[in-house]
């Protein structure tokens, strides 16, 4: 987990001793700051600035050394200068590739290697790596400006034009440290927050004119265009493995990234909740340290026993499986409990966290927990992505959400359309928003061999998911994790593993009716029987109603202040009605936990992000 950030203008010649070229890209650098306290670096040229923040945790490959960025590597009298937040997991492999081609490695840091395949084999080098990684290229020769994102985004890149300069950062706090750059939000972003949110289209963001590079794309810039390219995408093809073939080759997968994501000097847990897919995660951890116990953390809320009732979204309370688990894995184990209290106070954190309302309390929970793990462990295991590419969320089974014409994840909007003012909703057009995100998405993957409709459906599902919901998960482990100076590491989320899921058929991943069966399969042997069969219960939230007075409490306060951003969007009397009615906890209306107090939760962090950032609603 590290930061970048920078701006270039491909005309304007800037000298290094511009005082405010460099107080800009200071500010940048210390927007981002908490994604990397361990080193901060500059590097200035004559058409712009870049600043790198590092987390010195973050690398693997320890037999391949590394050195400070950014990094400058000369060939004909030509610079080319990299900086890069992420890993990438095949750098061995890239290693040979060059080697094959008779570029000399030996030696070579990690960063090296990366710029000589870049000078190697132009742009169309990211198309060989693999990993999470955001990242910037300048070729000084060219004067063109680089900008790379991984396949499944898991390193965050936002960039904005301002004039002709060109402005990125890891996030959108650091293109705010610009002073050509404020925020602002216009009918798109609306839709993006009230409609989409907490998911977003890709490419979009919540603000106006600020982009996010979408994941498996690059970018490019300099005197003659700007544009973007796709370089990664989910091709449909035939499986032809069998059943055993199939089980082995996710095997081989998933060990090996596990294996090399494990690969850390740092103090590292991971997170248990007694489901199978933290299980399976430190269940091979500690595999791979048979003579030394791996330390695992759980969550729980106050109350959780008293006030939890079961529902068909999250059947079971985690704690008597995480005793189980822990006891099989003998683990050092800790047991965390987030209160009332803390669980409303982080959610103006968690709009710190991601520049923009998220997840509420499902987001600011696991934020305050991070907070309580990382002065002990830079580096933390998650099992997050295993529901997206083994088939875990209802949406795969269930046919009303599986043929939805939508995004299954929030097939009825109206909870969160009825609070709206009637001006607004007429204005913004949300189904039909919701609709052409939608299709463009679907229209994005690329049929090839003989597939039946029910097994495109499946895909078109997989692929919506993968590249939705996803990655607004995604997106919230970073910003939990580096908000707090951690590096969230999620093998679940490994490009090889996800394209061959892509393609084997819903028949074989739910084989015997069993829910996620491939991953069941995969894990025989590995955990205890009671947590192999376990139904699949999310990410644990509070049901104590102590909460919801918090949060009706506060939302009572906003309706009554007439400054009160939030009120130029929301109808007041139905906001205000909807506080005290009856609220089903087990219908959400975004993804498996975001019902009723989630809704009230987001309205409040809606209000604090326009107040706090200051945002201006364009015509």
């Amino acid at each position: 987990m590290s930061s970048i950030a920078g701006f270039f203008h491909p005309v304007t010649v800037i000298t290094q001793e511009n005082a405010q070229t460099k107080e800009t890209i200071a500010a940048m650098s210390a927007a981002l700051h908490h994604r990397g306290k361990d080193n901060v670096q500059f590097y200035h040229f004559s058409h712009g600035s870049f600043s790198f923040n590092e987390l010195s945790c973050g690398h693997i490959h320890p037999d391949i050394p590394y050195e400070s960025q950014p990094t400058t590597k000369w060939l004909h009298n030509s610079s080319y200068t990299m900086l890069y937040d992420g890993f990438i997991t095949n750098l061995p492999e890239l290693r040979e590739e060059l080697n094959r081609v008779h570029v000399i490695t030996d030696g070579l840091t990690q960063e090296e290697l990366l710029l000589c395949a870049f000078i190697r084999f132009g742009a169309d080098f990211v198309k060989k790596l693999s990993g999470g990684f955001a990242m910037a290229i300048y070729d000084e020769q060219n004067n063109m400006l680089y900008l790379f994102r991984d396949q499944l985004g898991l390193r965050p890149l936002f960039y904005t034009m301002t004039g002709q300069t060109l402005v990125f950062a890891s996030e959108p706090k650091g293109l705010f440290a610009h002073p050509d750059v404020t925020p602002a939000i216009d009918t798109e972003g609306l839709n993006e927050l009230l409609s989409m949110g907490p998911a977003h289209t890709p490419g979009h963001t919540v603000f106006h004119n600020i982009f996010e590079l979408k994941p498996g794309h690059y970018l490019c810039y300099g005197k003659t265009r700007l544009y973007t390219e796709k370089y990664h995408q989910f091709i449909i093809r035939d499986h032809t493995d069998s059943y055993g073939d199939t089980v082995d080759h996710i095997r081989e997968l998933l060990d090996q990234s596990i294996s090399v994501l494990s690969q850390t000097n740092e103090p590292s847990a991971a997170l248990l909740s007694g489901g199978l897919d933290s299980s399976v995660i430190s269940a091979k951890l500690a595999s791979l340290q048979p003579d030394t116990p791996i330390d695992t953390y759980s969550f729980d809320f106050t109350g959780s026993a008293k006030y939890f009732k079961a529902n068909s979204f999250q059947p079971s309370l985690d704690a008597p499986y995480v005793e189980k688990m822990q006891t099989a894995l003998g683990s050092h184990h800790t047991t965390l409990t987030c209160g009332n209290s803390e669980l409303f106070e982080y959610l103006t954190q968690s709009v710190d966290a991601h520049d923009a309302p998220a997840m509420a309390d499902v987001d600011s929970s696991l934020l305050y927990f991070c907070s309580r793990i990382a002065p002990k462990h830079r580096i933390i295991f998650t099992g997050e992505c295993a529901d997206e590419l083994f088939c875990g969320y209802p949406w795969y089974h269930r046919s009303e959400m599986y043929n939805a014409n939508t995004f299954p994840w929030t097939k009825d909007i109206s909870p969160r359309k009825e609070l709206l003012n009637n001006e607004l909703v007429s204005k913004l057009h949300m189904e039909e928003y919701i609709h052409n995100s939608y299709q463009s998405s679907c229209n994005e993957i690329l049929l090839d061999g003989d597939n039946t409709p029910p097994e495109h459906l499946h895909r078109k599902t997989f692929y919506l998911t993968v590249r939705y919901f996803m990655q607004t998960l995604v997106d919230r482990t970073d910003r939990a994790a580096a908000y707090n100076g951690m590096d969230a590491r999620v093998p679940f989320a490994d490009l090889a593993l996800a394209e061959y899921l892509f393609n084997v058929p819903y028949e074989m991943k739910t084989k015997d009716g069993e829910v996620k069966h491939l991953l069941r399969a995969y894990s025989a042997g590995l955990v205890p029987e009671e947590i192999r069969l376990r139904k699949k219960s999310p990410f644990p939230k509070t049901y104590d109603p102590g909460y919801e007075s918090f949060l009706i409490a506060a939302l009572q306060k906003v309706l009554a202040d007439s400054s009160s951003p939030l009120l130029s969007l929301i109808d007041s009397k139905k906001l205000s009605a909807f506080c005290y009615n009856p609220k089903d906890l087990g219908k959400p209306w975004f993804g498996q936990l975001m019902a009723g107090p989630q809704l009230m939760a987001y309205y409040l962090q809606i209000n604090d992000w326009m107040r706090r950032y200051d945002i201006h609603i364009l015509p």
